[in-house]
């Protein structure tokens, strides 16, 4: 069995587990919010919270959408290393967004969450993409 056999279908799968996991989190977004405020806010304070909590959803969708496009497209789905990256970010990711959701944590720990597990990943993602589409082959022996 090679590594790609396990590799890719692993990647696949946290990759698309930390997606569905980010969609679920437009469910608690109230909750996540109100955490963050004072038991008498005002609307203009929940507005800002809300626009800045979307503002980190989005990006993070992005993120694992460039991630999803490389890998379908197959820039980076035959190198390992990136697989392993992503795998480990994205099943971490996954975890600390299913536990962010459960115990109604911070809105602003999202934030961590993008920085630290979706937007390196999907940093490196592009610059293989950028790197294959302008420079060439990047998958070079």
């Amino acid at each position: 069995m090679k590594t790609h056999d396990t590799l890719i279908p692993t990647r696949f799968m946290s990759t698309i587990c930390f997606l569905v996991a980010t969609i679920m989190v437009f469910s608690t977004m109230a909750e996540n919010i109100l955490m963050a405020l004072p038991p008498n806010y005002s609307e203009s304070s929940y507005r800002s919270n809300s626009t800045s909590f979307t503002f980190a959803l989005v990006l993070t969708l992005i993120s694992i959408g460039v991630n999803l496009l490389g890998f379908m497209l197959g820039f980076s789905m035959f190198m390992p290393a990136v697989c392993v990256l992503n795998i480990v970010s994205h099943t971490v990711g996954c975890i600390y967004t299913c536990v962010f959701i459960m115990q109604s944590w911070h809105f602003m720990t999202f934030w961590y969450i993008w920085v630290f597990f979706a937007g390196p990943v999907a940093l490196l993602e592009l610059s293989i993409i950028f790197g294959t589409l302008c420079l060439g082959s990047v998958n070079r022996v």
